[in-house]
């Protein structure tokens, strides 16, 4: 093949894998590792990891070390033949699984993996972690297989990440509805003792903790706090205009009775609107 075949090769095969390519991968297409280096020296590839290569055209993928780190796990295998539950395979997890959540500030300065069984890596930057997962606990996240939210939280707990990030994670979740918080506080109640709560301490007490370390609060108690001041804003205006009050109940009836209304004091004439709930 000439250089113009063998990037072709290449690129249909990154093509389906973020517009990477493993040296194995390339060989088991039909190019070798002098023609990957000819073509990395010609600028049409990069080297992101050792034995990953990126097209250079198609631009540096989000995530990149975390795909790569991914990819080496089965080297030989394209990401779309990857068998789910193969016990060389992974799923990414703990921090780097916030990272492509986009859940808090958590830090991730590993790339981590959960792995069926027990591996090694000499890879500096990436850490490999033993958990045999069940399928409701994995999802799809930009082609790679990632722990679900719930899982990932309980994971966090499990290694004792720092609890004010874990805390940010959760109300973040929590916000853009990716946990109950119910399931969750059944989930990660036997991990109260290791952030400093006492043994009767239930998991929702958990989860209240570790948000309020995150300077964080959760969706229902921005709910209550937006109720709670519109009552009190209401109680201030009848305290400071009483002569309203027989009229806004008036506009609650009417409100029930789908329709609108008026009133006029001391010479102030307004119109109540409709009610325009469904």
């Amino acid at each position: 093949m000439n250089r113009t075949e063998q990037l072709a090769v290449i690129a249909e095969v990154a093509a389906g894998q973020w517009g990477m390519i493993t040296t194995a991968q390339a060989k088991e297409v039909g190019v070798g590792a002098v023609q990957l280096l000819r073509l990395t020296e010609a600028g049409l590839l990069e080297s992101v990891s050792r034995g990953v290569y990126v097209v250079t055209a198609a631009g540096m993928p989000r995530h990149q070390d975390i795909k790569a780190a991914w990819l080496r796990l089965m080297p030989k295998e394209f990401a779309w033949d990857r068998p789910a539950g193969h016990l060389d395979s992974g799923v990414v997890s703990h921090a780097s699984a916030c990272l492509l959540h986009e859940l808090g500030d958590i830090p991730a300065p590993e790339v981590e993996i959960s792995v069926p069984r027990r591996r090694t890596t000499t890879e500096p930057f990436v850490r490999l972690r033993t958990a045999v997962l069940e399928g409701d606990e994995v999802t799809v996240v930009d082609g790679l297989p990632v722990t679900t939210p719930l899982r990932t939280i309980a994971d966090l707990l499990r290694a004792k990440a720092d609890g004010g990030h874990v805390g940010g994670v959760v109300a973040e979740a929590e916000r853009r509805g990716l946990v109950d918080l119910d399931v969750l506080g059944d989930r990660v109640r036997p991990y109260a003792r290791k952030y400093g709560l006492k043994a009767t301490a239930t998991g929702r007490d958990l989860v209240d903790h570790l948000v309020a370390q995150a300077g964080e609060s959760l969706r229902r108690h921005e709910l209550d706090r937006a109720s709670r001041k519109g009552f009190a804003d209401a109680l201030r205006f009848l305290v400071s205009r009483p002569e309203l009050a027989p009229y806004l109940v008036h506009h609650e009836a009417l409100n029930v009775l789908g329709g609108g209304g008026s009133y006029r004091i001391e010479g102030e004439t307004g119109d109540l609107p409709e009610n325009t709930e469904g």
